[in-house]
């Protein structure tokens, strides 16, 4: 028992030692979702997933600069691999520039909201000008670079290397790039971005895809508003994406809205709505853990076809 209390102060004295420019936060916390669904041409189904999400955080400072590590992983239910990797990066700089280096996610440029269930109808998707925005697969790596000249504007200039794509493994060096630029007011925000990407496939053929995107958010006190557009040209399909996303948050309730356009050859040919909402109650008052309930309508028009899809979802939260 002495040995024990001996140890444990001696661990106390070393971290008190480092507190004035070291730190190290732990946290963890689980997500469990209870589905249902159905679409125009199947019964309604159900399912149960979930994981648990493990991160360190961990921070020095020497006057002004810093030097952050990241790291996060999530313990998954469903899946081949049931591990999977969310962020691990290292962060250097100041409060007037930074870089990072590793595995994350760059500025949002198409913002949702409560999120919590977004149905799609009919294989018809909506482009959230995020194909350089990280998190890349096994065979990219990511770099970005921030400039905040003033407290109302921040710049971010985020990259892609390697093959991001599924179907090969390709060396390029910069396969795709994103910068974006931030405005800030009192009770506004005005993002702005574009991105390109463009590589060789090792089995042939390329991709090439050029993608622009704008959102402003506005603060209302107890409510908040997204209003978001976006385009992707993509040259080798001659596909074009135009895709509007409206959504607000006032409290624990959340509302939103997406329209998508795809066009090919000039051609309207296929069309996408999407209204989703959700509502988040605290479990016995108990901060630490709440339920969702959350619901999402889609439908589309494609290449004269219609297709529906309705999504239930009932999402427990526990912070650990």
């Amino acid at each position: 028992m002495k040995k024990r209390l001996l140890l444990a102060t001696t661990i106390a004295a070393i971290c008190a030692t480092g507190a004035a420019n070291a730190q190290l936060e732990l946290n963890a916390s689980l997500e469990l979702d209870t589905d249902t669904y159905d679409t125009a041409d199947t019964e309604r189904k159900y399912d149960q997933n979930g994981h648990v999400e493990l991160g360190a955080m961990g921070m020095t400072t020497h006057g002004d600069y810093f030097a952050k590590a990241v790291g996060v992983v999530r313990l998954q239910t469903d899946g081949d691999d049931n591990v999977e990797v969310r962020d691990v990066y290292f962060q250097i700089g100041n409060s007037t520039w930074d870089a990072m280096f590793g595995r994350f996610e760059a500025v949002n440029l198409f913002p949702l909201g409560k999120d919590t269930v977004v149905t799609t109808a009919g294989g018809v998707g909506f482009y959230e000008a995020n194909l350089v925005r990280g998190r890349s697969k096994d065979d990219g790596g990511q770099i970005a670079f921030h400039y905040n000249p003033t407290e109302t504007i921040r710049f971010e200039l985020a990259s892609i290397f390697g093959d991001d794509d599924t179907a090969g493994d390709n060396g390029t060096a910069i396969s795709g790039i994103r910068p974006a630029i931030s405005f800030s007011y009192p009770n506004i925000r005005v993002t702005a971005g574009m991105e390109k990407v463009k590589y060789d496939l090792t089995g042939g053929g390329e991709v090439d895809k050029t993608g622009l995107g704008i959102n402003t958010g506005i603060n209302l006190g107890e409510g908040f508003v997204n209003l978001a557009v976006s385009r992707l040209d993509n040259d080798e399909t001659d596909l074009s994406t135009t895709s509007f996303a409206a959504n607000m948050t006032y409290g624990a309730f959340g509302l939103g809205y997406i329209h998508s356009n795809e066009e090919v050859d000039g051609d309207d040919d296929m069309k996408l709505d999407t209204i989703y909402a959700a509502y988040t109650v605290q479990i016995f008052d108990m901060e630490n853990a709440s339920v969702t309930f959350a619901g999402s309508m889609s439908k589309a028009k494609n290449a004269g076809s219609d297709d529906k899809s309705n999504a239930l979802r009932v999402r427990f939260n526990y912070a650990f």
